[in-house]
């Protein structure tokens, strides 16, 4: 009888002490590695001002995830992931589900992307070519308007 009862304090001990364990290492998990989410520009720029870990998608001509990381050495580390860009560019919708991250200076308020230099990723690469397609293009539809504005000539000859 005496050893029944100690098996099943013994039992019980374990379970208490497994659901301890299990309950600490999920506080640890949410302290350390979870995000909050927001719904709204405001809440995202109040997170971003302090630089705290957060997620949220940003809907402006193309669709954007930001995640906040969090600091590191001394600036705010944002990753920006286009999850759907302009239905009718074909070269955006390529980049879909590229990733870039941006270096913010803490305190700063900005969409992350505004300032490319501070970025860097696949996504940053695509969109630098994206631009430099757009130039070339107009730089040979209108070269010979261009030459015309160099050489001062009237328009009307």
């Amino acid at each position: 009888m005496k050893g029944e009862e100690t098996g099943r304090y013994f039992k019980w001990k374990w379970f208490v002490i497994l659901v301890v364990l299990v309950i600490l290492v999920w506080g640890i998990w949410m302290l350390f590695f979870s995000y909050a989410h927001c719904e709204t520009w405001e809440c995202f720029n109040a997170h971003l001002k302090d630089c705290d870990r957060v997620r949220f998608i940003g809907e402006v001509d193309m669709i954007f995830k930001y995640t906040i990381e969090g600091d590191s050495n001394g600036e705010c580390e944002v990753v920006v992931q286009l999850l759907q860009g302009e239905l009718n560019n074909r070269d955006l919708i390529k980049l879909e589900m590229q990733k870039m991250t941006c270096m913010l200076p803490r305190g700063v308020v900005m969409v992350p992307e505004s300032d490319i230099g501070n970025c860097h990723g696949m996504l940053k690469e695509g969109l630098q070519d994206l631009v430099i397609e757009k130039l070339h293009t107009y730089l040979v539809q209108n070269l010979g308007k261009l030459n015309l504005e160099v050489l001062d000539v009237p328009d009307g000859s």
